[in-house]
């Protein structure tokens, strides 16, 4: 049996628990052997790029996911600058990594947006996805907020990627959902009165960012 490994891509400018906790619940709930966090040198959908330098980003998540075993992190994109594309990353984990499934990891937030992004058909077509609950989303929510024919991939809640029959390709991973943000993050630290964090960031990750005194302007 091909062991499971989800790939997460995003900024993570800072990363945050809300990037760990509940992936980590969903990997759990879904039966994945490995996620792999690939942090992007340029996201497509932010362009102005991230605040944080990559090596930066990079170190946080180190140290965000260090007592995760199951969480592993990739410097895949990040050495190859530029722009990254998901359908690239994906299919070169696929080729690489032969003995393994490559499934997508998405927050809700990014499947209901998913229709924007380059390849989206070939994306559902190729891999398998797995969605974290990000905010008020449900399973209801990203049932009825995404066209019919991305409904139509949606398995059944409670469906996971090693059932025999599991009635779609896209699962839901059952996770308690989280509404803190990056955005949300990087504005506190700015604030002339900045706002406690406690319960937003790992403990080393925030005596990090602060050492190194990021996202300050």
């Amino acid at each position: 049996m091909s062991r499971l490994v989800g790939l997460y891509g995003g900024s993570f400018d800072p990363v945050h628990l809300g990037h760990v906790v509940p992936v980590e619940a969903a990997r759990e709930k879904l039966g994945l052997d490995e996620i792999v966090y690939v942090p992007a040198a340029v996201p497509p959908h932010k362009p102005d790029g991230p605040r944080a330098t990559s090596w930066d980003r990079v170190a946080m998540l180190a140290l965000a996911l260090d007592g995760y075993p199951a969480l592993s992190l990739s410097f895949d994109e990040i050495s190859r600058t530029g722009t990254s594309y998901t359908i690239d990353t994906l299919r070169r984990f696929r080729e690489e990594r032969t003995g393994d499934e490559i499934l997508l990891v998405l927050g809700t937030d990014s499947w209901l947006t998913l229709h924007t992004w380059r390849s989206t058909a070939a994306i559902l077509e190729e891999f398998r996805v797995v969605l974290v609950a990000r905010g008020t989303d449900t399973y209801t929510v990203c049932r009825d907020g995404v066209s019919e024919a991305f409904r139509a991939r949606l398995a059944p809640e409670g469906a996971t990627p090693r059932d025999e029959a599991p009635g779609g390709s896209v699962f839901w991973g059952g996770n308690e959902p989280v509404t803190i943000s990056s955005t949300w993050i990087r504005n506190a630290l700015r604030s002339p009165s900045p706002s406690p964090l406690q319960g937003s960031l790992p403990p080393a990750v925030e005596r990090y960012l602060r050492k190194r005194n990021l996202y300050r302007s």
